[in-house]
């Protein structure tokens, strides 16, 4: 107790697992990936690929802040349940803006952003009185007043170009301050606060999965929305195995033992904070998949184009980005085989023109399968020449690479 009042922050020893609140709020996650690669599906151009984009990185940023957020604080004190379900609707209201954010419901997404990132402060920094970790609300609140207003007055110009440009812009100052820990000129760094790896770890494993369950959902609604034909159900099976090999990468491998890295790991602030952008790779990579997949199931023989390839190998790469990044992080080795992975989706893409939507997304499946298999040999090769007694291994230090 502080003068009466509970302390919202985490206490030492408390709960370390998901709270079934954040559960809750990962619901509207949902809409977002959903929207997002529906509207991929159906854009033909390169800027209207950029804007949905944008517009599922700064819901990816809700989503990162958010769980930072219950990492800090406890999801069982009231101001912050208050705050978390205040931002579940903000960004419900994001999402059903989505579709239209950079025609004429641009000022309800970006001032929606905005008002999220003022009212978690407003909320929080009085909470917070007479406390050092007040300092940390405040200059979060010092930097999302300057992208609030670039959001909004983005929101205000009816160009779409214009509006995409000052919103990279604000993206990047959401993205930029996260990522230094909001620094404010002359003076010191903020202090380190402890994570709690249990959590941290579970809650990005979580959004992940939801991901994956994107997929397999925009693909059930593609297919059950169009008359049954092998091309189609085709399609559809290779799509599942796409969402299978993109759980078995993430699930077997380095996504597995992400509580034990944060927790053993010499550099844990800095897997810390690069781990929003590095499943934000894998997220952006699986929605894009799932993008190409809806169009691959409604047009199995048609040709694709520029954008679908983009889409759909492009994603393929994307996700093996990250996850070789991942890799780095948590077991301090880049996998020979996602590199090839990446050079090899690259390699199919000149020859996109000349193939089935069927086909591409049939050698895409190809690719995942290539790299997963390479993984799955080189682990039963690690495991069989384990100590019987040697366990899982924990993270390399820095010292101990090569």
């Amino acid at each position: 107790m502080d003068g009466g009042r509970r302390l919202i922050t985490r206490e030492p020893g408390g709960a370390r697992r998901t709270d079934l609140l954040e559960l809750f709020f990962d619901l509207a996650a949902i809409a977002t990936l959903t929207l997002t690669s529906g509207k991929m599906a159906t854009e033909q151009s390169w800027t209207g690929i950029a804007q949905a984009l944008l517009a599922l990185s700064t819901l990816w940023a809700v989503w990162v802040t958010t769980t930072s957020f219950t990492d800090l604080y406890s999801p069982q004190a009231r101001p912050v349940q208050l705050v978390i379900l205040g931002i579940m609707f903000g960004g419900m209201l994001m999402s059903a803006a989505l579709p239209t954010a950079f025609d004429n419901h641009g000022l309800v997404f970006g001032a929606t952003w905005a008002g999220i990132n003022w009212g978690r402060a407003l909320v929080v920094i009085p909470s917070l009185r007479g406390r050092p970790e007040q300092q940390r609300p405040k200059r979060v609140l010092l930097w999302n007043t300057v992208s609030g207003t670039l959001w909004i007055i983005g929101g205000l110009i009816p160009s779409p170009g214009t509006r995409l440009a000052l919103w990279l812009a604000a993206l990047a100052v959401d993205y930029l301050g996260f990522g230094l820990r909001f620094p404010i000129p002359g003076r010191p760094s903020l202090p380190r606060y402890d994570v709690v790896p249990e959590h941290l770890a579970e809650r990005y494993q979580q959004i992940y999965v939801l991901t994956l369950g994107e997929l397999i959902l925009v693909t059930v609604l593609t297919l059950s929305d169009k008359p049954f034909s092998a091309g189609r159900i085709t399609a559809f099976a290779t799509a599942f195995v796409a969402a299978a090999l993109l759980w078995w990468s993430y699930a077997r491998g380095a996504g597995a033992r992400l509580s034990t890295a944060i927790e053993r790991s010499p550099h844990r602030e800095r897997l810390v904070q690069t781990n929003p952008y590095v499943h934000w790779l894998m997220v952006v990579g699986v929605v894009g998949v799932a993008a190409g997949f809806m169009r691959v199931i409604e047009h199995p023989t048609q040709r694709p184009d520029d954008t679908l390839t983009a889409l759909i190998l492009g994603g393929a790469a994307l996700f093996l980005v990250g996850r070789a990044t991942l890799d780095h992080e948590v077991l301090g080795r880049i996998p020979l085989s996602h590199v090839v992975g990446v050079l090899a989706a690259v390699a199919i893409a000149p020859a996109a023109p000349h193939l089935s939507n069927l086909v591409l997304g049939f050698g895409t499946t190809i690719v995942l399968l290539g790299v997963a298999a390479v993984e799955f040999v080189r682990r039963q090769r690690a495991d069989g020449s384990a100590a019987p007694d040697e366990g899982e291994r924990p993270p390399c230090r820095p010292e101990d690479r090569p």
